[in-house]
């Protein structure tokens, strides 16, 4: 039985599978061209403009790549943005003598994270389709577990192999994950292909409707402010831990790698549980209590008198952020009709990375102004804060749960 059924589509892992190597392989790239132009440039400004390179075509065309994904097939999107991915990885690779490397780094980061802006709002779309309604938090959650994964293995083999063969080794190996990616999808057969809502218009009077779709439904339009706004202060928290470690706890450097790596095991333990709870995860409520969750142990983190208090904050904060992301995830799948979904995920991914260009703007310079401790305070009260309306949605449902188990009695 394919996803619009009670069971998930025989396929789904190879979806989810293929959108954890196709992260990999993003940030494989994006971590060895960090290494690489420094070491060309010996300048943290480059390193900051090529990040925000990455960041970039989300913001300015995520609404775009959303409509073409309700547009058109989302399964042929992902594979011919990871068919043309891997080109333009071989296509530099070829041109890395002629080019400076510079450049060629340059360049094969702006192509590839353009490309990725249209790949992920067709596989964010398409995952409710074969999970189905009643796995759909379940398969959320093997994308959380597997991405995790991706952030991890990926960062770490870029710096082993950047070393032993240059950027050019790195090209090949990404090149190969998008191919492996676009074989995965390719084996997806018998999706539905459902058909769109209304006559289509140009790209951008559809992607425009797709803003407004979001914006008139109070419920998405709750869930995704909460998503830009503990983003936007999240990044505090991104700026600051490297300080709190050696400022404020006087502790080697060394030991913001081991946060990060508690972090990283937080999330994929709650990320192993929320995949065995599937069905029975309360996505709104979850979502909620995520956001509250998130926002203490942000101010616990900052709060931290020695290395296990900040070890136990941090760890509490990414199974929190797992949660959320899983929750607020399939919430806004659940909540948005399939005509739309891939615009509303666009939108949301479109928001997040622009609250977090806009946050690591100020997040330095606040921390060193008000201290990290106070930094970290004020963001986890700000986060907390964000999760009242949210707060409200699962309080409205709960009456509105109320009010039809009433009227059916």
């Amino acid at each position: 039985m394919n996803g619009n059924g009670t069971s998930p589509h025989p396929r789904l892992i190879n979806l989810v599978l293929a959108q954890g190597i196709s992260a990999s392989g993003d940030a494989f790239l994006l971590t060895a061209a960090s290494i690489a132009i420094y070491r060309e440039t010996d300048s943290t400004t480059a390193v900051s403009l090529l990040l925000g390179l990455a960041a970039l075509p989300t913001v300015l065309l995520g609404p775009i790549a959303g409509t073409f994904a309700d547009w058109y097939s989302r399964r042929r999107i992902m594979v011919g943005v990871d068919i043309a991915s891997a080109a333009a990885c071989l296509a530099v690779l070829a041109t890395v003598a002629l080019l400076p490397l510079s450049v060629a780094i340059f360049v094969a980061v702006g192509v590839v994270y353009t490309l990725s802006t249209f790949y992920r709002p067709a596989a964010q779309a398409l995952l409710p389709t074969l999970s189905g309604p009643q796995q759909l938090g379940r398969a959320n959650s093997g994308l959380r577990l597997a991405t995790s994964l991706a952030n991890i293995l990926g960062p770490a083999a870029a710096g082993l192999l950047v070393d032993r063969g240059g950027f050019e080794l790195v090209l090949a190996i990404d090149a190969a994950t998008f191919l492996v990616s676009a074989l995965l999808v390719l084996a997806i057969t018998n999706v539905p292909n459902l058909a769109p809502d209304g006559a289509r218009h140009s790209a951008f009077a559809d992607a425009l409707d797709g803003l407004n779709y979001a914006r008139r439904n109070r419920n998405i339009r709750v869930v995704i402010a909460a998503i830009g706004v503990t983003l936007l202060v999240g990044t505090i928290v991104n700026a600051g831990t490297l300080p709190l470690v050696s400022r404020a706890l006087g502790l080697p450097e060394s030991r913001y790698g081991v946060l990060l790596a508690i972090e990283g095991a937080g999330a994929m333990g709650l990320a192993i549980v929320l995949l065995y709870l599937g069905p029975r995860i309360r996505l709104l409520s979850t979502g909620a209590g995520a956001l509250i969750a998130v926002g203490g142990s942000t101010m616990a983190l900052g709060t931290a008198p020695n290395f296990a208090a900040a070890a136990a904050a941090i760890a509490v904060q990414g199974m929190s952020v797992v949660a959320l992301q899983v929750a607020f995830a399939s919430y806004l799948q659940q909540q948005t009709v399939d005509a739309f979904r891939g615009r509303v995920m666009a939108v949301t991914s479109m928001v997040a990375s622009l609250a977090s260009i806009s946050g690591f703007a100020v997040a330095g310079p606040l921390v060193d102004s008000i201290g990290v401790r106070q930094a970290f305070t004020l963001a986890g009260a700000l986060i907390c804060v964000a999760s009242i309306p949210v707060l409200s949605l699962v309080w409205s449902a709960a009456r509105a749960a109320q009010a039809e188990r009433t009227g059916e009695a």
